[in-house]
């Protein structure tokens, strides 16, 4: 039997032979091989020996070592320089430029340069008799653990010196001289010395520890510089100082140094060295009504205990301001809030001083021209309680009108209230201030024996503060012109003064328990030492003080 076979049509077998010779991985007619990426030199210029090193990501470049290094087209190379000792790496040049990380495409042959240049040394040495450290800006310097630093040429560098304990910084010697901080410009090695001299600060006697705060360089925070004084008035600076707390206004009782950063208040305990630490914070500023009101806390005062601290809330209800308490507890220092005056004035605008049994709180102010000597009773929780009828007139010294303005006590119930006269028609000033004496009763009633006659006036323009001393014999009065000091009598008038002691505007004036006064003035960024006696008053040694973006200032007696 015979079987005939079917014919394939041409196209289809066609199609079959073109699928054999083309797929499965059968190669294809005239293809080439892809050829390799080509690849580009890239040449760093060589540092002299010992200047520094360029090293290259990928590897390749390790110059002076290796300094020309081939990669493919297109790949990215990122170089780094490392100064060698005591040189410093100034920039890049050729396909770079500037100082930061260099990154070359290869897209052909390339080159870069990596320039060093040899650092300035500058050494600092710690000598007299007294101990101390000095440290730099930019660091390098803390001597006496390190000395000698090297920097860029042509830097600034500022050394300050602070005293240890029972030590003063005296002056400066070498590239520096005086005892401001040292400013130098390295153009070549330079040296400076240090010198510090004993203190009796802290030894035989500390007479009190003394607190300013102040700006910090370069930014809207403070610190806290605070010394130890001794015997005479002459400071220290404590160990650790300036102590990096951010605090403004300024209040101490004899354990704790409290503060304000326009919305917390804060304490610190002082040690036995006057050094300060973190003991409590307590937002007050949330107790304003409503509580985004643009003001807070700022000027502190305590009672005559110590035991409730007491600020100026300056818009506590967004129009006015008020008096916030807040107890202390006398072991820890923790603050607990204790309410605000009910009473709310543009009237309060400073610090009241209290009679010596805390019963009263005396203020005054000048409000739209109405001269008021208010009163404060202080209630058991120590919160304050309005007295005196807000916008009434003050009883005033006879023989004149007057503006009222500050008030301190004496630590039984006198007070120094500074007035100012003024025009009655126009309502402008018409004379220097004078000093009224006010005596407060058992019912919190102010009175004045005062008259034009028998008040002294002061030098300047303008009463910045007030400060009856401890023992209630002197009373220091801090000017547009300077510093003042009147003999204080109780009821009787103000005794005779001293002049002016300085030519700075004063801004706050404190005083320890021996009959030591500290003036502050902050736009000269000085703090005066004044020793005074009935014989007369005389500067302490070391002052005045520099203190850079001084504030405000706290004095803690010890003796």
């Amino acid at each position: 039997m015979c079987i005939r076979s079917r014919a394939v049509p041409v196209s289809v077998l066609s199609l079959f032979l073109l699928c054999v010779a083309g797929c499965g991985g059968g190669k294809a007619p005239n293809s080439e091989p892809a050829s390799p990426p080509s690849n580009e030199q890239l040449t760093v210029t060589a540092p002299s020996a010992g200047s520094g090193t360029v090293t290259s990501t990928p590897k390749g470049i390790n110059c002076p070592t290796t300094c020309t290094a081939n990669f493919a087209q297109g790949t990215k190379v990122q170089l780094s320089a490392k100064p060698g000792s005591n040189y410093f790496f100034e920039g890049w040049s050729g396909a770079c430029s500037g100082d930061a990380a260099c990154t070359v495409t290869m897209s052909g042959a390339e080159s870069v340069g990596a320039t060093f240049t040899a650092g300035e040394t500058l050494s600092v040495s710690v000598g007299g008799n007294g101990t101390g450290k000095v440290t730099s800006t930019p660091a390098g310097i803390t001597c006496p653990t390190t000395c000698t630093a090297t920097f860029p040429q042509g830097t600034q560098v500022t050394l300050t010196a602070s005293a240890d304990l029972n030590a003063v910084f005296s002056s400066w010697s070498g590239a520096c001289t005086g005892s401001a901080d040292c400013s130098v410009t390295l153009s070549g090695s330079d040296s400076v010395a240090a010198n510090f001299n004993t203190s009796t600060a802290g030894g035989d006697g500390t007479a009190a520890f003394v607190y300013v705060s102040s700006a910090v360089s370069g930014g809207n925070q403070s610190q806290i510089e605070a010394y130890a004084a001794d015997s005479n008035g002459e400071l220290t600076p404590v160990g650790g100082s300036p102590f990096a707390v951010n605090m403004v206004s300024l209040a101490v009782n004899g354990n704790f140094l409290f503060g304000s950063d326009g919305t917390n208040l804060f304490s610190y305990a002082v040690g036995s060295d006057g050094s300060i630490t973190q003991s409590d914070s307590m937002d007050v500023k949330q107790y304003n009504n409503p509580e985004n009101c643009s003001g807070g806390p700022s000027y502190l005062f305590l009672d005559r205990t110590g035991s409730t601290l007491y600020n100026l809330d300056y818009l506590s209800d967004c129009a006015n301001n008020s008096y916030q308490a807040s107890g202390v507890d006398a072991s820890s220092g923790k603050l607990s809030y204790r309410g605000m005056t009910e009473a709310s004035s543009p009237v309060f605008e400073r610090i009241p001083s209290f009679t010596g049994d805390d019963q009263y709180a005396v203020g005054a102010s000048c409000y739209h021209n109405i001269p008021e000597v208010y009163v404060l009773k202080r209630n058991g929780d120590g919160t304050l309680t309005l007295v005196t009828k807000l916008g009434s007139v003050a009883q005033l010294p006879s023989g004149g009108s007057y503006c009222t303005w500050w008030a301190s006590g004496d630590g039984m119930n006198h007070f120094a209230v500074s007035v100012t006269p003024i025009d009655g028609a126009s309502g402008q000033q018409s004379g220097n201030p004078q000093l009224a004496v006010y005596t407060v009763d058992g019912t919190g009633h102010a009175t004045t024996t005062s008259t034009s006659a028998n008040m002294r006036a002061i030098t300047g323009n303008v009463v910045n503060d007030l400060g009856v001393s401890p023992a209630g014999n002197f009373v220091a009065v801090g000017e547009d012109y300077g510093l003042q000091i009147f003999s204080f009598n109780g009821a009787n008038p103000i005794g005779g003064g001293s002049g002016l002691l300085t030519t700075d505007p004063i801004d706050e004036v404190r005083w320890d328990n021996q009959n030591h006064v500290y003036a502050l003035s902050m736009s000269t960024g000085k703090l005066y030492v004044f020793v005074v006696s009935s014989s007369g008053t005389t500067a302490a040694a070391g002052s005045p003080y520099t203190i850079q973006g001084a504030g405000y200032l706290a004095v803690l007696p010890k003796s």
